[in-house]
């Protein structure tokens, strides 16, 4: 594997910063381990050209320039391109096993993209310590969520983010709806325990480490419990609940785990609203291997409500009883709309405004995804 070789290989004196070689910038540690690999095998596999390499990868849509800011830009590559490139200068260098240098650097990958959004905290941090600037708790969590509703094949998808009436009591709740290969679609719900900056800071955190995790492949338990690892390394004591699934528009097969989050709600075309029968797992940061995945056959059709306890709970009403109502208000919503299912749009208000009283004590997440 390359972590193995390339220590056997020598530096070639500076080399890599003459003309017309490529040119190491200066990076984080786990960044720096993924670029000297990368440099070290386009060495073992005979320095090709980034041209030549560019026209093998050209079915992949990865251009010359893109595979020259892996090598030399301070920013990190797409696990996409890393996968790639590693494909390619593997099978081309002696003795080269591609699967299993593949596997060792998208661990080195994740550590960076880690250190990157650590970075990119800190970074914030300093410059706020430096002007003496409060920053608002709202401004930086809608900063760290995502900015726009994704199209994906075979779900539609409508999100709602309520913040708490007390703004400083705004927390890490989040939510994800994430394009897989092929018809399948990771949707996603988080919060973050406790009401401050550095909560907010975790969960974007969290949110792009499970993004990526999900992306490399990876069934919603082993993402959720590789999470829960990262977060007990370098968090500490610092807890989140999660739930994430991942749906399969061509066989309509829905696979679930959840790490002590609220379960997802399900509305099916026939009216009958329910929450899902899943195993409540622990809370990330706790233990490793506490999540399991449930697979269910969904109904085209039916609609899914992924949501933090913000809204199904207050001092005045247990989780429990919040579940109650978030189904009965869609249950009635389905049987107002007759036959034909009221649009998503609109569906997902009903909950909010079955459950939402002047004073909202918590922030509150429901992302609804109707599937096809």
């Amino acid at each position: 594997m390359i972590l193995g070789r390339i220590r056997t290989v020598l530096d070639d004196g500076g080399g890599m910063g003459r003309a017309g070689q490529l040119r190491k910038p200066e990076l984080s540690a786990a960044h720096q381990e993924l670029n000297a690999a990368l440099h070290r095998l386009h060495l073992l596999a005979g320095r090709p050209s980034l041209s030549e390499v560019a026209r093998v990868l050209k079915g992949a849509g990865i251009s010359r320039s893109t595979i020259h800011d892996a090598f030399c830009s301070q920013r990190l590559p797409k696990w996409k391109v890393i996968d790639a490139l590693v494909e390619v200068l593997s099978s081309q260098a002696p003795g080269g096993r591609p699967e299993e240098d593949q596997k060792v650097l998208h661990e080195v990958w994740l550590r960076a993209a880690q250190e990157s959004d650590e970075q990119e905290a800190l970074g914030a941090q300093a410059v706020v310590s430096q002007r003496e600037v409060e920053i608002h708790p709202l401004l930086l969590q809608r900063a760290l969520l995502p900015h726009a509703i994704p199209q994906l094949d075979g779900v539609e998808i409508a999100i709602r983010y309520l913040p708490a009436t007390d703004l400083h009591r705004s927390g890490g709740d989040w939510f994800d709806a994430i394009p897989l290969p092929g018809p399948t679609v990771a949707l996603v719900a988080g919060d973050v325990m406790g009401s401050s900056i550095l909560s907010i800071a975790l969960m974007g955190q969290l949110r792009s480490a499970l993004n990526a995790l999900v992306q490399l492949g990876l069934p919603p338990h082993e993402a959720l419990n590789r999470l829960s690892e990262q977060a007990q390394r370098l968090h500490g004591d610092q807890l989140a609940t999660c739930v994430c699934a991942i749906y399969d528009s061509g066989t309509h097969i829905l696979a679930v785990s959840n790490a002590g989050h609220v379960p997802p709600v399900v509305l099916h075309p026939d009216g009958v609203s329910y929450a899902l029968d899943i195993p409540s797992g622990a809370p990330i940061g706790v233990a490793a291997d506490a999540c399991e995945t449930v697979t269910f056959q969904m109904v085209p059709g039916t609609t899914l409500f992924f949501l933090t306890d913000g809204l199904v709970s207050s001092p005045t009403m247990d989780i429990g009883d919040g579940i109650v109502q978030l189904t009965a208000s869609l249950s009635g919503a389905h049987t107002t709309a007759g036959s034909k299912a009221p649009p998503l749009e609109d569906l997902i208000d009903v909950p909010l405004q079955a459950l939402i009283q002047e004073h909202l004590h918590d922030d509150a997440v429901l992302l609804a995804a109707r599937l096809s």
